[in-house]
């Protein structure tokens, strides 16, 4: 069981509905013919499956606990399993399952149904949490190490540090490159080449053979051009087009 945490809620709620169809079926087939103990199977797993999607995919997107929803839901599922435990299951299962009495069947179905109903929900919520985490680690990661790491130029005969967050875009200009920044330009005696090797594990990316672009500074971008927030607008050449738009999008 080590492989579940790497398939898809999806594919969880399928190898665990097959696993209750299987269930249900044997028990269904005690008490019923072979082609009715099938239906009665499908229908209760397609009920659980309903339930635990519900949650997941209607619940699960609302940024607080929908209360009412849960509950009117967790109500509608009752009421309809009720039904079928009335009209079909009751006079053909032994008296002593739960089904023979209404008052304990209506609470059993109530119960089940708002379980799995926030099980879905709380599958969600999980997957919130780890894309949230996975989110603040890369954050954290990413700002040490432009702390830790600034990039380290000589622009006019000074030694200059810049942090990579400050840098908007570098701009090639014959045999120098300009570093545009947050605080100013500095020209930078140095090959486009060696900017893009210094400044690839922060994520920067070539648009154009004479542009290098800091993702973060980016607001807007088409497949011919990127619009930084600060409104300069730089091309995107046909050579970088792919890597550019992986990287940025359309």
């Amino acid at each position: 069981m080590k492989c579940l945490p790497s398939l898809s809620f999806k594919e969880k709620a399928f190898l665990w509905s097959s696993i209750l169809l299987a269930a249900a079926w044997t028990y269904y087939d005690d008490f019923f013919e072979l082609w009715p103990a099938l239906v009665l199977a499908l229908v209760l797993t397609s009920q659980v499956v309903g339930m635990l999607f519900i949650g997941y995919f209607f619940l699960g997107t609302r940024e607080k606990f929908p209360r009412i929803q849960f509950w009117l839901l967790a109500s509608g599922f009752t009421l309809v399993r009720f039904l079928v435990v009335f009209f079909v299951l009751q006079h053909h299962l032994p008296e002593w399952t739960v089904f023979h009495y209404p008052g304990r069947s209506l609470f059993f179905l109530f119960f089940t149904s708002a379980a799995f109903l926030f099980i879905g929900y709380s599958y969600a919520i999980y997957e919130w949490g780890l894309a949230a985490r996975e989110k603040f680690v890369s954050t954290e990661k990413k700002e040490a190490l432009q702390f830790e790491h600034p990039i380290t130029i000589r622009s006019g005969g000074t030694t200059v540090h810049l942090l990579t967050t400050d840098i908007l875009y570098l701009e090639a200009n014959g045999e120098y490159v300009n570093y545009h920044t947050v605080n100013g330009n500095y020209l930078c005696f140095q090959r486009m080449k060696q900017a893009e090797r210094e400044l690839k594990a922060h994520a920067f990316v070539r648009v154009h053979r004479s542009y290098i672009v800091n993702p973060e500074h980016v607001q807007t971008s088409t497949h011919s051009e990127i619009g930084l927030k600060n409104g300069v607008r730089i091309p995107i050449s046909k050579g970088y087009k792919e890597q550019a738009l992986s990287a940025i999008g359309p």
